[in-house]
């Protein structure tokens, strides 16, 4: 079940006996033309509010939770009590949802939500959004290249407690990127990370990725499986190829390289 929050109104999208149910509740004011389709309710027609309407759906269709929550705008705060229900679902923070209202949600669902995908930065210091990255994240998914007030960094990725971290849209140089590296062999980094994603607009070869990193080829036409510690957006990811590197504790990892038409993309695999 999907809730979609915007400025005016809230969409419940689900799949029931294979046909799919869309039923909305305006909170502001909706024009009439965007009633043409689908059901519309509203306080004056049941009485309820936002946050009562979604937990009586919920209620009669025999739901225990909400799979899929996309802020897009912030009707009321109000609905923020009903987040903190949840206990497991995809978190969106879109373009339209204010700094103030895409907090709240965040604090009160990081640790238990599978994905949180930003598409905003609702943090206007880098101390804000240091503090937001060290909590207990399993999939941080950033979609944005625009940070308000500050320039996404290394550092910020050292210190990001995740155990998936996906930042093809924050760009990073491959220095950094050796760096974070040279970081991980040496401890000095989140001791939880399984997957690193990056993505680089640079020319990528083993040289300058992996200088200094005593890394061994892993062959190409070999195929491994990557099984995460949980259920994140998937169970599991295979890859041929990649090179691996150790810690002096034994810790293995591999990096892995690929680009086509567009940037490099580079992953970062922990093993178990």
């Amino acid at each position: 079940m999907i809730l979609l929050v915007a400025r005016d109104y809230l969409c419940i999208v689900d799949w029931r006996d294979e046909k799919l149910v869309v039923l909305c509740f305006d909170t502001k004011g909706v024009s009439a033309h965007i009633k043409t389709r689908y059901r519309w309710f509203t306080h004056e027609n049941t009485g309820l509010t936002a946050t009562q309407w979604v937990e009586r759906i919920l209620d009669v269709t025999n739901c225990e939770s909400i799979d899929h929550l996309d802020l897009c705008g912030n009707p009321q705060l109000e609905m923020c009590d009903t987040f903190g229900q949840e206990t497991k679902l995809n978190l969106n923070t879109d373009f339209g949802c204010s700094y103030d209202f895409a907090k709240k949600p965040l604090e009160i669902l990081s640790a238990v939500t599978t994905e949180v995908k930003l598409y905003i930065i609702p943090f206007e210091t880098r101390e804000e959004f240091q503090t937001f990255l060290k909590s207990n994240l399993n999939y941080l998914n950033i979609q944005s290249s625009t940070f308000p007030k500050f320039k996404f960094t290394l550092d910020d990725v050292l210190i990001t407690n995740a155990l998936k971290l996906n930042l093809k849209h924050a760009k990073l140089t491959l220095k950094e990127l050796n760096l974070f590296f040279k970081n991980w062999m040496r401890k000095k980094c989140d001791s939880r990370l399984e997957h690193l994603i990056v993505s680089t607009s640079e020319k990528v070869n083993a040289r300058n990725l992996l200088g200094g990193l005593k890394a061994v080829p892993f062959p190409r036409d070999r195929e491994r499986r990557f099984i995460y510690s949980k259920q994140l957006d998937s169970l599991s990811e295979s890859f041929s190829g990649g090179y691996d590197i150790r810690r002096a504790d034994g810790k293995k990892a591999t990096i892995t390289y690929a680009g086509y038409s567009g940037p490099t993309v580079i992953n970062f695999y922990v093993w178990p």
